[in-house]
């Protein structure tokens, strides 16, 4: 429960004045109650949604970083961190009140307002990049803004139920591992199991009443495994040192059901238990003794002291098999260890501060590399879901260990493949890779690899990227650098062919392309068709977004005379694309909008099966109108931007009589007798109707069960996929994507057959 609810801000501020006093050495108390009585006055009588004072949540937020034990000025700046956002308070004034680097703290911590974004997706990615520069000036800035949402996610019992959600899964996607980057993992396990209460309530509820009601024989359990692993330290000769035990959290208990396509009963490792020793020559010497009195699982040692993750993070990582046969997680790390893997990058600037250094610590800037990365990101992708998605493999938690026969290190993403590594190396070798060598051996490029792989990549001045590359590479990097050459590629390609088309259609008016290129008639002509030059109107052609007759008719009409100055002049606000892609099949306008017009003709993408109530993107297809994808689909992400066009939904009475979607839904379940029969009654109970169904069970007992159905719209599937989720012996329920390969038709076939028979 959070202080708030049961203190006042006064009482709040005593507490937070009192940390602060015990964690800072000769903090300035006058400036940190200035700060809380500006923060007080500039909210005044502002309430949350609990009905609390505003002023209780910034305290809150201040108490949080304070536990960090960062310096004074973020403690402040959490204090104010609201207060440009939500009230007159103008930054200029907090510098003259405070000082630049509290000023520019809050800046970084303000959202982006008043600016109209197309979707909530575009507002996200501009925020964060907002955020990213910020960090990368100060990474203070991300300490308060973590403390923020920590707090929000503890107190958003009184939000709306969509917000909650919304929240909870940008949480998810993003702060959480951002969290986990830093190396700030009390923060990360707290943030997903807040976030796991909100997204999938019955399963969390359901993992808490199953943890509560062992909880006293779980709690023997860690005593005892402490007390035999002090008993053996001392034998040892162990003096300073101390042994604690855990439950896993939530969150990471649902994350290994999920892995392991388990029940909760099948989950042997629910606790970690840690050494803390004096010096890294102890954690080895701790981990002889561990591996001497229990045998280690193969494959399940990891050493952080020699090879420290990208966030500081130390430690031995061990799980051996008890003679009970249950296998138990042994973390050894050192006190400084220990510290940075509970604070992360504020235990770092703890350190900067006292004038001292973490164990093995290596520069800032190379701990920073990912940051730095983002940066780059976030300069060179323009477009909001290539920057998101950038950013999220980027904060992706797993990660490996490879290196160069030069014994170079590089850190890459887990299931990162060979071609991956080429473009870490180089974006010129990424793009020129046709092989690689791993441990001395020739591998394809989509090759995954594993920690400890030495690997040689071969090249080839022929070789160039091509569309295929995007299906297995993993990196930001890679998937960047592919994209940005086939979309270079392309516009060429398009540019060509727009000059083709443009070629001929001139002509049939018998015009010269070249002679009205020299006399700068073909640039009067690209600010009739909306484009900056010549060349952007040709690709725009090639693309299929723009159609040279419509520019010609206006720029010459066949019946009067008239200048092409006088042409500009007219008709400009008129859409470039054209009545040619109406919807012939209905002629009444079609379910979707497209740039505000309902009269082209559409096509709903399979890869993704858009639903009424979905966000959506059109991207134009030359000869086949405009195809309507998931806003967040990842095969539209490879698609052109230049080729996107804005798409909504219609008014329900515009839906020209389609009244039901076709989507694919798989679920994983225990096999026991009646889940099928329960399953379809819960689909056919909501309305919805199957179209087809598929069932399997494998070696496992577990049984997969596949339907292809028609809804409604979106939040229809989602009432049936929560309540299928919320049945017992449910393990797992996703939104499919269609597939319509060669092996599939082969089953339909046999299918066939054996009904014939």
């Amino acid at each position: 429960m959070s202080s708030a609810e049961a203190q006042t801000p006064d009482e709040l501020y005593q507490a937070l004045a009192t940390l602060v006093a015990k964690n800072i050495p000769n903090f300035n108390e006058p400036n940190l109650r200035k700060a809380y009585e500006f923060a007080a006055k500039c909210h005044g009588d502002q309430k949350r949604q609990s009905g609390e004072p505003y002023v209780t949540h910034p305290l809150e937020v201040a108490t949080i970083v304070a536990s960090f034990k960062v310096d004074q000025a973020s403690i402040i700046a959490a204090l104010l961190h609201d207060v440009v956002e939500d009230t007159d308070t103008t930054l200029e004034t907090i510098e003259k009140e405070f000082d630049k680097s509290v000023a520019e703290l809050v800046d970084g911590l303000t959202k982006i307002a008043r600016i109209e974004f197309r979707s909530t997706q575009e507002r996200l990615a501009e925020n964060f990049r907002k955020m990213v520069l910020a960090m990368a000036k100060d990474i203070r800035v991300i300490i308060v803004k973590l403390a923020d949402r920590l707090h929000n996610m503890r107190t958003m019992k009184s939000l709306p139920e969509a917000k909650r959600l919304r929240i909870a899964q940008e949480t998810m996607d993003i702060y959480a591992p951002l969290a986990n980057r830093l190396g700030m993992y009390g923060v990360k396990s707290e943030l997903e199991d807040l976030c796991l209460r909100q997204i999938k309530p019955e399963i969390y509820s359901d993992l808490k009443a199953k943890i509560s009601s062992k909880k006293n024989q779980r709690l023997q359990y860690i005593e005892d495994v402490k007390d035999i692993l002090i008993a053996e330290m001392q034998k040892y000769s162990f003096t300073k040192f101390e042994v604690t035990g855990r439950p896993k959290h939530f969150y990471s208990i649902y994350k290994k059901m999920q892995d392991r396509t388990v029940v909760f009963e099948d989950i042997n490792d629910l606790f970690a238990f840690r050494i803390i020793v004096e010096s890294v020559r102890d954690c080895y010497e701790a981990l002889g003794v561990v591996h001497a009195m229990w045998k280690p699982m193969p494959g399940r040692f990891k050493d952080y002291i020699a090879m420290p993750k990208g966030n500081m993070y130390q430690s031995l990582h061990t799980t051996v098999i008890r003679p009970s046969g249950e296998p138990c997680e042994i973390q050894i790390r050192t006190r400084t260890m220990h510290e940075v893997c509970e604070y992360g990058v504020a235990a770092h600037w703890n350190y900067k501060e006292r004038g001292s250094t973490p164990a093995r610590q290596t520069p800032e800037s190379q701990k920073m590399a990912w940051l730095n990365q983002i940066v780059e990101w976030q300069n060179e992708l323009k477009d909001p879901d290539e920057f998101m998605e950038a950013v999220k493999v980027d904060l992706f938690e797993e990660e490996i260990f490879v290196f160069t026969p030069k014994g170079d290190v590089f850190q890459l993403p887990i299931k990162a493949t060979a071609l991956d590594f080429a473009f870490a190396v180089h974006s010129a070798v990424g793009q020129s890779t046709i092989g690689a060598k791993v441990n001395g051996r020739m591998v394809p490029i989509k090759k995954e690899l594993k920690s400890g792989d030495i690997i040689e990549i071969v090249t080839s001045s022929k070789q160039t990227p091509n569309k295929n590359w995007l299906s297995f590479v993993t990196t930001s990097r890679a998937k960047n650098r592919i994209r940005s050459y086939l979309r270079s590629e392309q516009r060429e390609k398009s540019k060509l062919l727009g000059i083709e088309i443009l070629r001929q259609e001139l002509s049939a008016r018998h015009l010269d392309f070249d002679k009205m290129d020299k006399s700068g008639e073909l640039l009067a002509l690209s600010k009739l068709a909306k484009e900056s030059n010549v060349d952007e109107m040709c690709i725009a052609i090639g693309y299929g977004k723009c159609n040279p007759e419509v520019i010609l008719d206006r720029a010459f009409p066949q019946k009067s005379v008239q200048t092409l100055a006088e042409a500009q002049s007219t008709s400009l606000s008129q859409p470039a694309l054209t009545p040619i892609l109406t919807n012939k099949k209905t002629g009444k306008g079609s379910r979707i909008m497209v740039s505000g017009l309902d009269n082209l003709l559409v096509v709903m993408a399979r890869c993704c099966n858009p639903l009424p109530g979905e966000e959506i993107v059109g991207f134009i297809t030359r000869g086949r109108g405009v195809t309507i994808h998931q806003y967040e689909c990842p095969r539209a992400r490879d698609l052109d931007p230049a080729r996107r066009v804005e798409a909504t939904w219609g008014h329900p009475k515009t839906l020209d009589g389609v009244t039901e979607f076709a989507t694919h839904l798989r679920i994983v379940t225990a096999d026991r007798p009646g889940i099928l029969a329960q399953i379809t009654n819960i689909i056919s109970l909501t309305g919805a109707n199957i179209q087809k169904a598929q069932v399997q069970v494998g070696k496992d007992s577990l049984g997969v069960l596949d339907f292809e159905i028609k809804v409604r719209d979106s939040a229809q599937l989602q009432m049936i996929m929560q309540k299928i989720e919320a049945t017992p012996s449910v393990m797992r329920i996703e939104r499919k994507i269609p597939g319509y390969n060669v092996k599939k038709s082969k089953a339909k076939k046999t299918v066939k057959k054996k009904a014939g028979t």
